[in-house]
């Protein structure tokens, strides 16, 4: 009984008075009366205290069920299967002259990750958008170029000749994708690199398999693990990564525009994991844009020392004055990604657009939520589920 324990024993006293013989003496019956007012006096006091006991006791129990839930609730949003992905971008210019075309060129490294609960990489993917722009004397250039990532290119990007170990660019890049397996962010960081050796691995694990430079790898890598979002895919699903690269409508010709002219590339990037019946179950979408002047002279630059993902930039990119529905561009590439879930690649494909609105999706589930053009990301998802 705890505190209440006394009531009983109490309780018989009382009953035992009652049953004495009426012979007893005035004074016992007094007597008994008093020992029976103390004892419920008594009686009191524990139950006073007993309350006090069991109300701090309650607040205490109702304290640590709030925080418990809290925990729980904290859990639940960090817990579980994580996607992420990450752009690291380099840029390379030259300047034109009668003897040689100049160059605009952005090299995009882009790795996609599946990471499980203790922080490890379960799956990893790799590409690079390599994207050159040749520039002629006049600062002129080929606005109807198009451009394909380096594992879609395969043995057309030609590195097995120059290969020490006869292997091509994309099986490169796939052994070290798989070499990360099991990895931390922390332990991708701490990879080894041979600056006499074009910064390849160190590791003899992997240097048998990748030579070369694996610099923004580790750094793309190790950014997408530690950005990696818990978005609805499980540790058994299929990890896809797919690039597309859009040129013409952000060309301008020098001539046409007082002398200067932009080469443009916007490079869109899609990260997908699809469950066992092909089915999406998470998705991200990102973009680069590499941005270059040129003049009648020749001279090339890059307009952006650093080039920042849109998902990086957020509301410094600055579309929400523009938009017609007050969203930024991650905010509506975010909604877009998560109402792909549960979609299949034809399902993608068919997804219709609206071309008076900025070729907008035209369903009401997600227009209220993304009206820019998601033409190009659905064709990186197709790229990715291919």
């Amino acid at each position: 009984f705890g505190l209440w324990g006394d009531f009983p024993n109490q309780n018989e006293k009382e009953n035992d008075i009652m049953k004495l013989s009426s012979k007893i003496i005035a004074v016992a019956c007094v007597a008994a009366l008093a020992l029976s007012l103390v004892a419920c006096g008594g009686s009191e006091t524990t139950s006073t205290a007993s309350s006090a006991a069991a109300s701090t006791s309650t607040a205490a129990s109702s304290e640590a069920a709030s925080s418990e839930a809290a925990s729980s609730e904290a859990a639940a949003t960090e817990a579980g299967v994580k996607t992420g992905m990450a752009i690291v971008s380099n840029t390379t210019v030259a300047d034109a002259d009668a003897d040689a075309a100049g160059n605009a060129q952005v090299d995009s490294t882009a790795a996609a990750v599946l990471v499980g609960e203790d922080g490890k990489i379960i799956s990893c993917k790799l590409d690079v958008a390599q994207n050159k722009v040749p520039v002629n004397a006049d600062g002129s250039f080929d606005t109807t170029a198009t451009f394909k990532s380096k594992q879609e290119l395969k043995e057309d990007y030609n590195m097995k000749g120059a290969s020490a170990i006869g292997k091509e660019w994309y099986e490169q890049a796939n052994a070290f994708a798989e070499y990360v397996v099991g990895m931390t962010a922390e332990e991708v960081r701490a990879i080894e690199t041979n600056p006499d050796a074009h910064n390849g691995p160190v590791d003899a694990d992997i240097a048998a398999s990748c030579t070369m430079s694996v610099t923004d790898f580790i750094e793309a890598i190790a950014q997408a693990t530690e950005n990696a979002q818990v978005l609805g895919a499980s540790a058994d699903d299929t990890l896809a990564l797919g690039l597309s690269t859009e040129f013409s409508s952000s060309a301008v010709q020098p001539a046409d525009n007082e002398g200067e002219g932009l080469v443009q590339t916007d490079t869109t990037y899609a990260a997908v994991t699809t469950d066992a019946d092909g089915k999406i179950t998470s998705s991200i979408w990102d973009c680069t844009q590499a941005k270059f002047t040129t003049t009648e002279e020749g001279v090339v630059t890059a307009k952006d020392e650093t080039i920042v993902p849109k998902q990086t930039q957020k509301e410094d990119y600055g579309m929400t004055a523009a938009s017609g529905i007050g969203k930024e561009w991650y905010e509506q590439a975010n909604a877009y990604a998560a109402w792909l879930v549960g979609k299949t690649a034809a399902d993608v494909a068919a997804v219709e657009t609206d071309a008076e609105g900025h070729n907008g999706p035209t369903d009401a589930d997600i227009a209220a939520s993304c009206t820019m053009d998601v033409r190009e990301f659905n064709n990186a998802v197709a790229k990715a589920l291919a």
